[in-house]
């Protein structure tokens, strides 16, 4: 492969990568998902029109990755996703066709967050033009090299033999002296019962750990679901109830002679009671049991219960508990859901009258007013308006990236543009409080790829904290420079010499409505840090911190190098097309 094909296969490569995550991290609908896999399914036609071939084969091999059977990296410089996307599914080997789609990718990606065998799950899915391989991938030198070992051995004389003579023709083809042989013979024999024994043990360890499992799974779940209720009807294996407590008496207002011997699904009302029951009820079965279930009742009460009901099972999929929401709450969070839009529409009502308070009393300022208590107070008025249109645009933003609605617009932009617009924008707040606001640049910086006006709010958003807890004569550093610990990035570092964030605080400063400083609170809505990480990872950008208490705080953000990547905008009818909260979960905590 020379350094033309290299160099596509590294910008596929990359490409495919940041697919993986995206369509782990967002919804598979996500503009940004599309658009990514779009882009990936592009730079692999210009690989393949390069190399003259319809598909691409990628393997991981004994640490090694291969493509088209073509040694590429070793394992220690391959990124963790691709790592992942082989150890965690056994995939040895998978093909890529020219005529892959978008939502096949997208799929494809989804192995790594599933427990699924990936065979089936790409055949049930209906993917065509990605194949995958669980066996062990062999570069044609190492196949010539076994056969050139077995040539050296007749086949047949082993398969005639017994154990120990076959042992005895094999050693005999690398020694000579019949003495040593024996000697070889003998400490492989040893060896051999060694390692069977083991092998056993193994076995039978691994036997008795899983039948601990599936009796701790048994009698987990059936004391958290005998603890949902004290109430219990017994059945045969053919249905037919033969016992109930007197709790399930009265639940269900019949006496056992009523309904014994009779089937519970025959004696059920189903506008009076809800029955949730395995299809297969039968305790001993010669064939594997279906997870089927037989519900009966009317549909609004199932449809509550299911909608208040929630099963809870930890990292390996066991149940561990349950979550039962009584129906009134179920509905308390649609009033919540309710509010919530409700201080959306009236926040986004507020700015207009609240602009026009604003220009209003700019105008005023103006003019030469003499009484100074008169100019006192329409300085106060004006900050109030100021700090109220703030905490109206954290609360618009935040709506917006709560509902997925915010739109970005990626291009090519010069970093130092966007970091002075940004300090020049803070520099009159700065100078009122005598704090020294600098900014400081490498020379020769790559422009970036990113939406500019959310990029320069990310940098007003660092530079309000820093001026808020900087103290009088202190001093703010704003710097860009090339990233050394990410190539690819460009990196802006806003410096403060303020009271600083202590560690335990530190996990804690990105969630919404958190205001900590060294145990210290300031006015806010305690959203901007949540906004401005949100609008960070948007942008395939990173945030970091770096703070000690009494020494000030470094906030890093990390953009990505522009790299001739086309405009990208999310459009209103994409927009109105996105889920409501497909990653908001995971940045916020909501």
């Amino acid at each position: 492969m020379n350094i033309e094909e290299k160099s596509l296969l590294v910008d596929f490569l990359k490409s495919f990568i940041r697919s993986i995550v995206y369509s782990n991290l967002y919804s598979s609908d996500h503009p940004q998902v599309k658009s990514q896999c779009s882009e990936s399914i592009n730079k692999l036609n210009l690989f393949l029109d390069k190399i003259n071939s319809n598909k691409i084969e990628m393997s991981f091999y004994n640490g090694k990755f291969f493509v088209n059977s073509e040694f590429i990296m070793s394992s220690e410089k391959m990124p963790q996703t691709l790592i992942n996307l082989y150890t965690k599914t056994h995939i040895t080997s998978f093909e890529i066709y020219r005529d892959v789609e978008v939502k096949e990718i997208i799929i494809f990606s989804k192995i790594l967050s599933l427990k699924v065998d990936p065979q089936k799950y790409l055949e049930e899915n209906g993917i065509k033009n990605i194949k995958i391989s669980k066996e062990k991938y062999i570069r044609a030198n190492e196949t010539k090299k076994e056969d050139a070992t077995q040539n050296q051995i007749n086949l047949d004389d082993i398969s005639s033999t017994d154990f120990v003579e076959s042992l005895r023709i094999i050693v005999s083809k690398v020694v000579d002296d019949k003495n040593i042989q024996d000697a070889i013979i003998v400490k492989l024999m040893e060896k051999f019962k060694e390692e069977v024994q083991k092998a056993v043990d193994n076995a039978i360890r691994e036997i008795k750990l899983e039948k601990n499992k599936i009796e701790n799974d048994y009698i987990r779940v059936e004391s958290i679901f005998s603890n949902i209720t004290g109430s219990e009807i017994i059945i045969d294996k053919n249905g037919n109830v033969i016992m109930t407590t007197p709790d399930a008496s009265k639940l269900t207002g019949k006496d056992l002679k009523e309904i014994a011997g009779k089937k519970l699904l025959d004696i059920a009302e189903p506008d009076k009671e809800f029955i949730n029951i395995s299809e297969e009820i039968k305790s001993i079965s010669d064939k594997k049991i279906e997870p089927k279930i037989i519900t009966k009742g009317r549909e609004d009460v199932v449809d509550t219960i299911k909608k208040s009901t929630a099963v809870i099972k930890n990292e390996d999929g066991k149940i561990v508990g349950t979550i039962l929401i009584p129906p009134e709450i179920a509905k308390l969070k649609e009033v919540e859901q309710l509010k919530s839009d409700f201080i959306s529409t009236i926040t986004h009502e507020l700015r207009s009258p609240l602009t026009s308070i604003k220009m209003a009393l700019d105008i005023i300022s103006r003019e030469n007013i003499t009484n100074p208590q008169t100019k006192m107070m329409l300085n106060t008025a004006i900050r109030n308006t100021e700090r109220l249109n703030s905490l109206i645009n954290d609360i618009l933003d935040f709506s917006k990236l709560q509902s997925g609605k915010m739109i970005f617009d990626l291009d090519n932009y010069s970093p130092y543009e966007i970091a002075k617009d940004a300090v020049e924008a803070m520099s009159a707040w700065a100078k009122s409080k005598n704090i020294n606001l600098t900014l400081e640049t490498d020379e020769n910086l790559p422009n970036i790829y990113v939406d500019k006006k959310r990029t320069e709010q990310v940098l007003i958003n660092l530079l309000s904290n820093a001026l808020k807890f900087t103290p009088e004569n202190g001093k703010i550093t704003v710097s860009i420079n090339n990233s050394l610990e990410k190539p690819d990035y460009v990196c802006f570092s806003v410096k403060d010499t303020g009271c600083g964030i202590k560690k335990e605080d530190q996990e804690k400063i990105f969630e919404k409505f958190v205001q900590l400083a060294s145990g210290k609170a300031v006015g806010g809505t305690g959203l901007g840090l949540a906004i401005t990480k949100a609008m960070v990872v948007m942008q395939q950008g990173t945030i970091t911190l770096e703070s000690e208490e009494g020494k000030g705080s470094t906030f890093k953000v990390y953009m990505p190098i522009y790299k001739g990547q086309g405009r990208i905008e999310i459009s209103e009818s994409q927009k109105e097309k996105e889920e409501k909260k497909p990653w908001w979960k995971r940045i916020l905590g909501i």
